[in-house]
């Protein structure tokens, strides 16, 4: 049934919902690559991360502004959700802001920090890269489970966490194939097949965890017994 233009009221939640949708999927696509450098960063040496950090250098600002309109647009259009959606997740959304923070002050603070400082500055942009990524994945963990509470949708949070994690890393990787040449490129592509390979784990696990504790199979289940 199309909806009613002459309404706004039955047009404009489609509208807001689909901007968040394409917003979301923006940001993770754009931002996914600065994470999945991030989580790849201990596997480079110093010259190579330095190289990395290049890659990512004119872009990452920007991609995480999808993140903030995407945020910003479930504020103003459905502020009922935004409440109960990031009370539910307090404690997911304090750790992501907390990478987004330690990555970006990582980012800028290496830089100009001299060599033995640089070797710290590099663990806490992969930590923070690690930690944003990590706490978006059990938040879709639980945003799948209705935001239920409980060891079972913990668990399957966790999960979602770990692949999200990888699934970046393959992302990142991708980018770094696009932007490098050389050796980096050749560990690249490695990289990538590796992570490539963890996506599709994760898809498989994800897939079968998710009737196992998803609320509404358990209520469709127990209604079809009766």
């Amino acid at each position: 049934m199309l909806p009613d233009f002459a309404n706004p009221a039955d047009w404009l939640p489609w509208a807001f919902a689909s901007l968040m949708g394409l917003s979301i999927l923006i940001y993770v696509v754009l931002d996914g690559f600065d994470l999945g450098v991030g989580i790849l960063f201990p596997l480079a040496t110093p010259a190579e991360q330095d190289r990395m950090i290049g890659s990512i250098g004119p872009f990452w600002d920007a991609n995480e502004t999808w993140l903030v309109l995407a945020v910003g647009l479930l504020l103003v259009a459905f502020p009922a959700a935004h409440g109960m959606i990031l009370t539910a997740l307090y404690l997911p959304v304090f750790v992501m802001l907390v990478g987004l923070i330690l990555r970006g002050v990582a980012f800028e603070f290496r830089a100009k920090a001299r060599d033995h400082h640089k070797r710290l500055w590099n663990r806490f942009f992969f930590v923070g890269s690690l930690m944003t990524a990590l706490a978006q994945g059990f938040m879709l963990g639980l945003y799948i489970m209705g935001l239920e509470q409980s060891p079972a949708t913990y668990a399957f949070g966790a999960l979602t966490a770990i692949f999200l994690a990888v699934g970046y890393s393959f992302i990142g990787s991708a980018w770094l194939i696009h932007k490098t040449e050389g050796a980096l490129q050749l560990k690249s592509v490695r990289w990538g097949r590796e992570s490539l390979w963890g996506v599709i784990l994760g898809i498989g696990a994800v897939s079968l965890a998710t009737p196992l504790v998803s609320p509404g199979s358990s209520t469709n289940g127990s209604v079809s017994r009766r």
